[in-house]
C-alpha cells in the first residue's frame, strides 16, 4: 500500500519500557547486530566473482545437492548461498525466538547494503567496521506495515494511527512484539490526515535512556510555506562570537562544553579510578556497580551538553528561515579546519556543521531559500569598494585585525560584520547562474 512519498521528516521521542520490554528490546538489538556482522563477515565470499570461484575449487558434495518432485536438479542447491539465505533459523534457532521481529532482519540487511554503497560513493571512511556489543550506544531498526482491512476500520487512509506501529494517544506508541508503551512528546504530532510511519529506529544511549525514531512520509508539506519576509541575510561564523549577520548583530558564542568542562573532567577521573580498582581486584566493569554509576554519570554530562547546544542551533537556525527569504552562509569545511589544534576545540563546541545541515533542510521545508558560497576573501575584502587587502602594498589581515580601514576608500570596517556583506553580495550572485547539480542552493 506504500506510495512514494514527496516530503519525509523525523521524529524522536523518549519512550519508557518495563523490564519484560526492554529484554525484548535487547534480544532484537543483539540479534540484528549478529545479522548485521554476519553478513559483513560473509561479504568477500558472496560477491559474484569469488562466489563462482569458490564454487568452481570446491563444489558442494552431491549428497546435499536437492531435487524437485519430477527428479530433476535444483540448480540453486549446487551453488553457495548468500546474504539472509546463509543466516537461517536452522544454523542459528535462536532466531526464531517469538520475540525476534522478522522486520528488524531484513532492516539490518538494508543497513549493511547501505554502508558498502555509502563507501562505494565517498571512500572517505573505509569499508563498513563490525558492531561491536561493547559500543555505549546500541539500536535496530523495523518497519510499518499497513493492511487494507485495518485501514478500512480505521480512516480509510493510511495514517499515525492505522499501522501495525502507530499510535493510540499522545502518551502511548504501539511497537512490533512489545506492545504499548509509554513515550514522552516534545511537540505535536503532525495533524495532516495523510502522514504515516514508514521506518522505526529503537536505540538505547549510553544514560541509559531509551529513544524511538519515526520516518514519517506525507504527500503534503508537514510545514505551512510562509508569507514573503522581503529580507536577505548573510552571516559569518567565527569564534569569537558564534554568529555576525549582514546587518550587523552579533549572536554570542555560549560555549557550552567550556562551562561544563571543570565538572566534567573531575567525574572523569572519578570513573578512571574506579576502572583500574576494579580491573585490580579482578571484577569485569560492567559487573561493577559504582563504576556503572558514575560511567552514567559522565555520560549524562555529556549528554546534557549535545541537547544544549542542539536546543541552540535549533533556535537559531529556525528563527533566521522564518525572518528571512534568503539565507547565505559560507561552505565551511569544519573537518579541516578543526586540524589545527588552536581552534579545533572552540570549533566542535560551537557546532557549524549542524548548523548548517539544519538551515539546508529547514529552508525547503518553509519555502525559503538557503545558499552556501565559497568564503574565500571574503574577510580581506571590502563590501564598499571590492578591493582585497594582500593586493598592491598592503598586507593581509590577520586573526588579531578586528577592525580595519579600507586604504582604498577609506571606509572603517568590523571585520565579521564586513565579511557577511561580502558573503551575501556572492550569494545573489550565485541566484543569478544556471542551476546545475552542483549549485549549493536549497530552496
Amino acid at each position: 500500500m506504500e506510495n512514494k512519498a514527496k516530503f519525509m521528516m523525523g521524529l524522536k521521542m523518549r519512550i519508557y519500557p518495563n523490564r519484560k520490554q526492554e529484554r525484548i528490546f535487547w534480544k532484537n538489538i543483539n540479534a540484528s547486530r549478529f545479522v548485521y556482522n554476519k553478513l559483513l563477515a560473509n561479504s568477500w565470499t558472496d560477491t559474484p566473482v569469488y562466489k563462482n570461484k569458490l564454487d568452481e575449487l570446491y563444489p558442494i558434495p552431491e549428497k546435499y545437492w536437492k531435487y524437485n518432485k519430477n527428479g530433476k536438479l535444483l540448480k540453486s542447491s549446487i551453488v553457495r548461498k548468500t546474504g539472509l539465505a546463509r543466516i537461517t533459523k536452522d544454523k542459528y534457532p535462536w532466531l526464531g525466538d517469538k520475540d525476534i521481529d522478522s522486520d528488524m532482519v531484513n532492516n539490518a540487511q538494508v543497513a549493511y547494503k547501505s554502508a558498502w554503497n555509502l563507501f562505494n560513493k565517498v571512500h572517505k571512511s573505509g569499508t563498513p567496521k563490525f558492531k561491536r556489543k561493547s559500543n555505549p550506544n546500541q539500536g535496530y531498526r523495523t518497519s510499518n506495515h499497513y493492511s487494507s482491512s485495518a485501514v478500512k476500520k480505521n480512516g480509510g487512509v493510511p495514517s499515525l494511527y492505522n499501522g501495525s506501529i502507530k499510535f493510540l494517544d499522545n502518551k502511548h506508541i504501539r511497537l512490533p512484539k512489545v506492545g504499548r508503551i509509554k513515550v514522552k512528546l516534545s511537540r505535536n504530532l503532525p495533524n495532516n490526515q495523510l502522514v504515516r510511519i514508514a521506518t522505526v529506529s529503537i536505540k538505547h544511549l549510553s544514560t541509559g535512556e531509551w529513544f524511538v525514531s519515526l520516518l514519517l512520509k506525507s504527500d503534503e508539506p508537514f510545514k505551512r510555506q510562509l508569507p514573503k519576509a522581503n529580507s536577505q541575510i548573510g552571516y559569518d561564523l567565527n569564534t569569537e562570537n558564534f554568529l555576525t549577520d549582514s546587518y550587523g548583530n552579533t549572536i554570542d558564542n555560549p560555549r557550552f562544553y567550556r562551562s561544563i568542562k571543570g565538572r566534567l573532567a573531575k567525574e572523569q577521573r572519578k570513573l578512571s579510578r574506579r576502572g583500574r580498582r576494579a580491573k585490580s581486584e579482578g571484577r569485569k566493569l560492567w559487573k561493577s556497580k559504582n563504576y556503572q554509576k558514575q560511567r552514567k554519570l559522565v555520560a549524562k554530562l555529556h549528554s546534557k551538553i549535545r541537547n544544549q547546544r542542539k536546543d541552540f542551533l535549533h533556535n537559531l537556525s529556525t528563527a533566521l528561515i522564518k525572518n528571512h527569504d534568503l539565507v547565505v552562509g559560507e561552505n565551511l569545511k569544519s573537518k579541516n579546519m578543526s586540524k589545527n589544534h588552536a581552534l579545533a576545540m572552540s570549533i566542535s563546541d560551537a557546532g557549524w556543521r549542524t548548523f548548517i545541515g539544519m538551515l539546508e533542510y529547514k529552508a525547503p521545508m518553509y519555502g525559503r531559500t538557503f545558499v552556501e558560497v565559497d568564503p574565500a576573501y571574503t574577510t580581506q575584502q571590502c563590501s564598499e569598494c571590492e578591493f582585497r587587502m594582500g593586493t598592491g602594498n598592503t598586507h593581509k589581515l590577520t586573526l588579531k585585525d578586528r577592525e580595519w580601514t579600507c586604504p582604498n576608500c577609506n571606509t572603517h570596517h568590523i571585520r565579521d560584520w564586513n565579511a557577511s556583506k561580502n558573503i551575501l553580495a556572492k550569494g545573489l550572485i550565485e541566484l543569478t547562474k544556471t542551476l546545475t547539480e552542483d549549485s549549493p542552493i536549497y530552496r
